[in-house]
């Protein structure tokens, strides 16, 4: 029987299929260089230590945990990689494991040969931030229980932080784990200790400044009281009246020069930020000059309000703009920045502590500068 053209056909492509889907001839349609663009691509889009220490720093921890994890897929090698995930995993309350990966870390080369260490923040420094924000003395305290293992002082602080946050049970094992490790708590101040234990039974924040005392209403020392600042406000009723047209003049002025100052900062920055970005490293400084920028608008309404000085503003825009120019320097900058508005805040702030333990921890230790973050991995 001869075959219709039709059968033909049909019996062309059945012979034709096997070779079609043959192992060999796949492989051959997947082409090995494509493989290598991908893995570029990704390593273009890991973030820098820095930029996950920004994350940590915000309390984005699970987009921080995903960076650092992608990038210790990319470099298994880095030490850098899994000292960021032992942090933030300190932060997430997961101590155990974040020490266990810590030392996974030292044991690397990476370790030793750029000096990595965990940064960590004297008691009193940390004191200070935990009163006005407690998220962050919190991931602070994180560090230096990673860092210096269970340390009472870390724990009593921590106790008061959770306190001041009202995260009672938080606060309550906190205050117990101190109690464990040093049951007298001899470098709590005894007031800030007392009023931490109220707080605790109440539920109502504690005191830290201590109890606040008024006069009783019927006291004649109340009247005396009134009567000496009356005197002492007639005195200076007449001198305000005769200088309040030169302050107001002065003021004006002020204002007009610090508005003015934060305008033209504003025109140049929008210039810097019109610069096409190209590379990964100038779009890391783009995003630091836009966060600048963000700032100079910040300052061009206080200067507004009259609470900028023109010369401390162009003094801040300067060491500024001298950050954003690379990871590094924004980091040491953050970190100063950091450490001196903590002593600044202590200078005059009542204390957890006894005075003369707020220096240092239960080891010695005062602080550490650590090597954490950086541009690279």
């Amino acid at each position: 029987m001869v075959p219709s053209p039709l059968h033909a056909a049909a019996l062309t492509l059945l012979l034709l299929a096997p070779a079609t889907l043959a192992p060999g001839a796949q492989a051959r349609l997947a082409a090995p260089a494509s493989a290598q663009p991908t893995l570029r691509l990704v390593a273009e889009t890991l973030l820098t230590p820095d930029a996950v220490i920004a994350l940590m720093n915000e309390g984005r921890l699970g987009e921080a945990e995903a960076a650092t994890r992608a990038a210790l897929a990319a470099h298994p090698e880095s030490a850098r990689s899994l000292l960021m995930l032992a942090r933030i995993q300190a932060r997430q309350g997961d101590l155990g494991t974040a020490r266990a990966t810590l030392k996974r870390a030292e044991a690397l080369p990476q370790w030793t040969e750029q000096a990595l260490a965990v940064p960590f923040e004297a008691p009193g420094d940390i004191e200070a931030v935990m009163l006005r924000d407690q998220p962050a003395a919190r991931g602070l305290l994180a560090d230096v229980l990673l860092a210096q293992g269970d340390d009472p002082k870390a724990y009593y602080l921590l106790a008061m932080t959770e306190a001041l946050a009202q995260r009672w049970d938080a606060s309550r094992a906190a205050l117990a784990q101190a109690r464990a490790l040093a049951p007298a708590l001899p470098f709590a101040d005894p007031q800030s200790l007392a009023s931490l234990e109220r707080a605790l039974g109440s539920g109502q924040p504690p005191q830290v400044a201590g109890p606040v005392i008024t006069p009783d209403p019927t006291s004649p020392w109340e009247y005396l009281t009134w009567i000496v600042v009356a005197g002492v406000l007639g005195r200076t009723m007449w001198k305000a009246t005769r200088q309040g047209k030169e302050q107001a003049a002065r003021r004006k002025a002020q204002i007009a020069a610090a508005t003015a100052e934060a305008a033209r900062l504003q025109t140049q920055l929008a210039r810097e930020l019109n610069i096409p970005a190209t590379t990964p490293e100038e779009r890391q400084r783009r995003t630091r000059l836009q966060a600048l920028a963000a700032q100079v608008d910040e300052w061009y309404e206080r200067a507004q309000a009259g609470a900028l000085d023109p010369q401390l503003l162009n003094t801040l825009y300067g060491q500024l703009l001298a950050a954003a120019q690379s990871d590094e320097a924004y980091a040491a900058y953050q970190q100063q920045l950091a450490r001196g508005g903590a002593w600044e805040s202590r200078r005059d702030s009542p204390s957890s502590l006894n005075s003369t333990e707020r220096d240092s921890w239960s080891s010695g230790s005062g602080s550490s500068s650590g090597n954490a973050g950086g541009s690279k991995w």
